[in-house]
């Protein structure tokens, strides 16, 4: 582990209240831990119950039927799903690519069609 400021090798300096690894800087003796993942983006929900709530939203269950069975808060759950859908936008965009398209399903898509007038004779 490097530092951030001095870009030196640091030592290890014991652990914090959760067991997580701390380092401490030789040089200007500043402590920090290793960056850790954030799946939720610092959400406080845990990973389990972010897992329940979005398989119940594939199965179709509606937010208020979530919300009710779950205990999670209906703010939190639109907040999981806006973020869900943004990490598998992203996944989409990396992973599928160069795909040859031959046949396109679109359903319920409504155009209006402006008509002329009725012939007059």
């Amino acid at each position: 582990m490097t530092c951030h400021n001095r870009r030196i090798e640091c030592k290890r300096h014991g652990k914090d209240r959760k067991g997580k690894r701390r380092f401490q800087c030789r040089q200007c003796s500043k402590t920090f831990q290793m960056p850790q993942e954030k799946p939720l983006d610092g959400m406080y929900l845990p990973i389990e119950k972010a897992e329940m709530v979005l398989r119940m939203m594939l199965e179709g269950s509606s937010i208020a039927s979530i919300e009710h069975l779950t205990e999670v808060h209906h703010g939190t759950i639109l907040k999981l799903l806006v973020l869900a859908g943004g990490k598998c936008d992203r996944i989409m965009g990396e992973k599928v690519r160069n795909v040859q398209v031959r046949d396109v399903e679109a359903d319920e898509v409504w155009s209006y069609i402006q008509t002329k007038e009725a012939r007059s004779p």
